[in-house]
């Protein structure tokens, strides 16, 4: 059966967390994933996290949210609630003092590192958010086929949104689903890391809200915990109370038990999420339920007189340690390696033997081969088509009436000469007149339909644009079709287009050329005409009837009348050309930069891609896992991929068809496919097409060479460890060691042995489990490896060595439970800026969802001194009431009852206004070390110098027994009224250590 999880990440670092287990998940390909179904919300005051597009990826596949499990909640609109809190019910009752949202502006940036404001923040988009929790939980539930689910929410303790919105975020999951076995709520909390850059925005004391607000939320985390608070429901008012909200809350540092640090921005995150996966995927660890649940000790709480429940011990911390041949890097970096090749290919088409697809040009003499005559012609640029002797239209090439010039001027003269000479009405005279005017209105009429020359010129001159663009379309389809099929690259295309311009330009010298020398062709014809006209002109009458001279010099005038018109229409042509190809120019320059668009889109795809690969397999290990393998291995397999040049090119073609399919399947240009295509999907593209290509290839090449993909981690260490078994026990040892709980301990307060905690486990409480996967072709290895395991586990604490779910690693956990918030080594550090924050009035409610934190029970045990103290100050309080230096009057501004302490100094009498209306407020209120000093002083030199007789002793005596009788009346006769059992409880000491009484 499937389990369910359910990850609510709440601010920064909870989508970090929410990153990089995504990723995990993505990477993973065993079958044992598809027993855990996963589903996610995310919560935010900003996109940050989200805009980082490349880092939401695994090996180019996009792993981002879907738009309906996240929600970016904006801190600009405080404003109307603060304007009219009384339409918020929700809100109201903890929004004041509202003068502390003062610094909020239009400007303010998510909720600027303040808890209360991002409290408000929340609970102006609770709705949202407790709607988009349900839906992904229906969604989640569905999908598994049965009700229940562990919700994990993960964030960060130090800022504004995730330390501001746990408290209440957890409180409303609860309250929609509060079966606390069926819908387990587990927090995971980043407690601040020391020397943090954010912690260097302090107060103008010193303190930092970075580290106070950790302790702010530790101190509402733990009272809820002990039942001392029941958050306001945001959503309408009322106290939301439930007898557990949450399972458990690990904390997490930077910087582990045995002091190794790690990295903030990464490094943690996947530490958490890694932790996350593997124990959602290892259910069947018994010994973890029972430590998340605190089922290892009588109760989960410690207890301070006069409290109560004041610590919960739900609190844990976690160590992770895995032995893995790194499947998905090895994919990865081989997959990055053979992306590499496939776009040298697409760029350079360069197949050297012994080295693959190189990263440079192969030379050729583009400047021939542009000036080949079937180049031009299938690419519209012979002569013919510029001066549109051949049409480049469509419509234009399909006209049968378009014959190239000479061909259409010697038709003319073929048809035009014997129907002149034929002509019984037209004198031979006449024959060389009417040749001329009639084909002057051809060529100034007539020519192609469209007017005559200069004006069907003049007509096409206006579609110059037109041709340019068809040509351009038709040069690239051409191009295109080259590149598709793997022919040519895109450098090849570019020096193609290079030479083809600059031959574009040799033509249009050369055209220009023709059209200087046009004249001079003209005048030379002319001058043919004059003089044969005039040896026409001169034939006599014997040459006229009795041979046929005037017949033949017709024919060779009519011969150059078709040259003249063939030198005048191809002139007009010619400048026709000259004014086409600057244009045909511009579309070709647009289509090379379009070809350089995406070549360097490649380019740059490429260098992203060498830089993953240059990621991978680094020799920099990671503090929570080992890595073993075979670099020589994967090197061999990576070469015999590489050099198989037919199997190359046939794999590179996937990679080239995979890229145009971006644009269509139909697509036939690059214009086309650069508007589909970015660096982004590009790399998205050649990563998840080379993966694959990788995965196929190293199933029929693991046939013949060492395998390096879908490795089990136990054959790999028999190979290192089977014939060294004191190497083997050395680093079984060692991973119990380097699994440390992510977490530094005091071990003062671990130690401590505290009032409050009678029959309760002392210090904390560890759970390990190992996850060894089967291995039957190294089934005696295994065998050895997991006794090894129970041998070396760590003294006291429960171990479970169990089958692993993934082949490719062993995984070792550590749990520590049943902690206090206490233990937290560092924790007092974080004390000392809450308290002095606290000083101040505005940061003091900033630092809390609602009020200033005086009413949470204090984290820290109190001490065999401050316990001794604290039996003295009650009575010496209820003391002082009775000797009359604690006296209750009106204040003259409210008109309120208030309680004041009267002392005299240099005999003139100053009162101090204590907190709390009614005396039990007084009484369990917190007072300064000074007033409380000053107390216990004027009490003592009052019965020093006023109560040495017995007789005043017993009038002290009656004075307490009789408040105790009036509270016992006013509690309605009951003798188990909480103060008036106090009263009796501290009697004796009243008696004895206050007034002296023995």
């Amino acid at each position: 059966m499937s389990s369910s999880h359910l990850i609510v990440g709440l601010g920064g670092n909870g989508g970090k967390i929410i990153r990089e287990l995504r990723k995990t998940i993505e990477r993973s390909t065993e079958d044992g994933t598809t027993d855990v179904l996963f589903d996610f919300v995310y919560i935010d005051t900003s996109e940050d996290e989200l805009a980082k597009t490349d880092e939401w990826k695994v090996l180019g596949k996009d792993i981002d949210l879907e738009r309906s499990q996240y929600l970016i909640n904006k801190s600009s609109q405080v404003r109307p609630v603060l304007e009219d809190p009384g339409s918020f019910p929700g809100l109201s009752s903890w929004i004041e003092p509202k003068d502390v949202f003062d610094f909020v502006n239009a400007t303010t940036a998510g909720a600027a590192q303040k808890r209360k404001l991002g409290r408000v923040v929340f609970a102006q988009n609770a709705a949202r958010f407790v709607a988009t929790f349900e839906q992904r939980m229906n969604s989640l539930e569905s999908r598994a086929g049965r009700v229940g689910a562990v919700v994990h929410v993960v964030c960060g303790l130090s800022g504004g949104t995730g330390s501001g919105s746990v408290v209440d975020a957890v409180a409303q999951i609860r309250q929609r689903y509060p079966d606390p076995d069926q819908y387990r709520i587990l927090i995971y909390a980043l407690l601040p890391e020391r020397n943090a850059s954010p912690a260097k925005a302090k107060s103008a004391a010193g303190y930092s809200n970075y580290y106070a607000n950790a302790y702010a939320a530790l101190a509402e985390l733990n009272a809820m915990a002990v039942g001392k608070y029941h958050p306001e429901n945001v959503l309408g008012g009322g106290r939301l109370k439930h007898d557990l909200y949450f399972n458990g809350c690990y904390l997490v540092n930077n910087i582990n038990e045995h002091g190794v640090q790690f990295e903030v921005e990464q490094e943690v995150p996947r530490i958490v999420a890694e932790f996350i996966y593997q124990k959602t995927l290892n259910m069947g660890w018994e010994g973890l339920g029972r430590a998340e649940k605190g089922e290892n000790d009588v109760k989960n709480f410690e207890s301070d007189s006069g409290i109560g429940k004041a610590r919960a011990k739900l609190f844990l911390s976690f160590g992770i340690e895995r032995v893995v041949v790194p499947e998905e890097e090895i994919k990865e970096f081989m997959a990055y390696g053979f992306a590499e090749q496939a776009s040298r290919q697409l760029m350079f088409n360069n197949f050297r033997q012994g080295e693959g697809f190189a990263d440079e040009a192969v030379q050729k003499d583009w400047r021939s081969e542009v000036r080949k005559p079937e180049i031009a012609q299938a690419l519209l640029l012979t002569d013919a088509h510029l001066t549109l002797e051949a049409g480049i239209l469509e419509d234009d090439q399909k006209n049968a009436l378009w014959k190239p010039i000479r061909d259409y001027w010697k038709q003319i003269v073929a048809r035009l000469s014997p129907e002149i000479q034929a002509d019984k009405n037209t004198d031979q005279t006449m024959w060389i007149s009417v040749l001329q005017s009639r084909l002057g209105k051809v060529y100034d009429e007539t020519y192609r339909t469209l007017g005559g020359v200069a004006k069907f010129y003049e007509t096409k001159s206006k579609a110059r644009l037109e041709m340019a663009r068809h040509i351009g379309a038709h040069v690239e389809t051409d191009l295109f079709a080259k590149w598709r099929s793997g022919e040519s690259s895109l450098i090849q295309l570019r020096q193609f287009m290079d030479a083809l311009h600059e031959l574009l330009d040799e033509r249009l010298g050369m055209i220009q050329d023709a059209i200087s020398k046009g004249p001079g062709e003209l005048q030379k014809v002319h001058t043919r005409l004059a003089e044969l006209s005039g040896k026409f002109n001169g034939v006599g009458f014997l040459g006229k009837h009795l041979t046929d001279k005037r017949e033949s010099l017709f024919a060779d005038i009519a011969s150059l009348y078709q040259d003249l018109s063939v030198v005048r229409t191809t002139l007009e042509g010619q400048k026709f050309a000259a004014s086409l190809i600057p244009f045909v120019k511009e579309e070709l320059t647009a289509l090379r930069g379009t070809i350089d668009e995406l070549q360097q889109k490649i380019g740059t795809a490429t260098e992203r891609v060498a830089l993953e690969r240059a990621a991978q397999l680094g020799d920099a290990e990671a503090v929570y896992q080992k890595r073993i393998f075979d670099k020589g291995a994967i090197n061999a397999v990576m070469k015999a991929m590489t050099m198989d040049e037919q199997s190359q090119v046939a794999r590179t073609q996937q990679v080239r068809r995979a890229i145009i399919d971006l644009a269509g399947t139909e697509t036939d240009a690059f214009g086309r496919l650069n508007k589909s295509v970015t660096v982004s999907n590009l790399v998205s593209t050649l990563s998840q097409e080379s993966a694959r290509i990788v995965e196929l290839a190293h199933s029929e090449l693991g046939k013949t060479l060492q395998p390096v993909l879908h490795v089990n981690i136990v054959d790999r260490l028999a190979r290192q460890y089977d014939a060294n078994p004191a190497a083997l026990k050395s680093f079984v040892a060692g991973l119990y060691d380097d699994a440390g709980c992510m977490l530094r301990f005091d071990k003062t307060e671990v130690d401590r042995t505290v009032e409050g905690n009678a029959g309760g486990s002392n210090g904390r409480v560890q759970t390990i489990g190992v996850f060894l996967p089967e291995c039957e072709a190294q089934r005696g290895f295994r065998d050895a490896l997991a006794d090894q395991f129970e041998k070396q586990k760590t003294p006291g604490a429960e171990t479970r060595i169990q089958v692993g779910k993934f082949s490719n690693q062993i995984a070792v956990m550590k749990i520590s439970s049943l902690m206090p918030a206490r233990f937290i080594d560092g924790l007092k550090d974080l004390k000392h800026h809450y308290d002095g924050l606290l000083a101040d009035r505005m940061e003091a409610h900033l630092l809390h969802g609602e009020g200033d934190g005086r009413h949470l029970p204090p984290l820290y045990a109190r001490s065999a001194k401050e316990i001794a103290d604290a039996e003295l100050h009650r009575p010496t309080l209820v003391a002082a009431k009775l000797l009359d230096l604690i006296k209750q009057r009106q204040n003259k501004t409210t008109g309120l009852q208030e309680w004041v302490f009267v002392q005299f100094i240099d005999d003139l009498p100053s009162t101090t206004v204590l907190p709390g209306r009614e005396w039990p407020d007084v009484q369990g209120g917190e007072l300064p070390d000074g007033i409380r000093t000053a107390i216990a002083k004027a009490v003592k030199d009052k019965i020093a110098t006023e109560y040495q007789h017995v007789d005043r002793k017993q009038e002290l005596d009656r004075a307490f027994k009789q408040m105790a009788r009036e509270r016992f009346e006013a509690a309605g006769d009951d003798d188990e009224d909480a103060q008036y059992k106090a009263l009796l409880a501290m009697r004796p000491t009243f008696l004895k250590r206050i007034v002296g009484m023995s």
